[in-house]
């Protein structure tokens, strides 16, 4: 194929162009140049780059993820060890979240099963459904959150009040 522009590779990976665009500044991708116009030239490289992207993300890597093998395959150009490690992680986390999902299953089955369930009397308040009162949930979240959740969360909720009271005449904050 030889050297292609960003509409190639989307059309022999079915990677639209802003993704291609989002790998690049990720560092996951890098054109060999640019034209004078501004348009990104890639190599043959791309091709198989974008779909070992795409694949390994179906098999539940992360880009972070997929960068660290990047980096190893650069590195040393042997990177399934670096892959190994990482499916390892992935086959306890999936081990971790099938355990939490079986206990929920269980609890689910159970108040699903209740006798007390045909009771179709409206509890009074505070009470909205005794069952689900009277079911023990789960210890922990059925999904961990990420490390860095909570910053994000307050990031993101921070931008969205800043964008609300920008849309708001005379509603400005500090």
């Amino acid at each position: 194929m030889g050297k292609c522009f960003i509409g190639a590779l989307v059309k022999a990976t079915d990677v639209s162009a802003p993704t291609i665009r989002y790998y690049e500044a990720l560092g996951l991708l890098k054109p060999i140049r640019r034209t004078r116009g501004g348009f990104r030239v890639y190599d043959e490289t791309a091709i198989p780059m974008l779909k070992f992207i795409r694949h390994a993300q179906r098999l539940g890597f992360s880009l972070k993820e997929v960068r660290q093998v990047l980096r190893a395959w650069q590195r040393t150009a042997y990177p399934c060890e670096t892959v190994r490690e990482i499916a390892k992680q992935k086959l306890t986390q999936i081990d971790a979240l099938l355990k939490r999902l079986m206990a929920l299953r269980e609890r689910l089955q159970t108040l699903a099963q209740s006798p007390e369930a045909l009771d179709n009397s409206k509890p009074s308040p505070p009470c909205i459904c005794h069952l689900v009162m009277d079911t023990p949930p789960l210890d922990e979240p059925l999904l961990p959150l990420p490390p860095d959740w909570d910053k994000t969360h307050k990031r993101r909720k921070k931008q969205r009040k800043k964008r609300q009271t920008e849309r708001i005449p005379g509603l400005e904050t500090d």
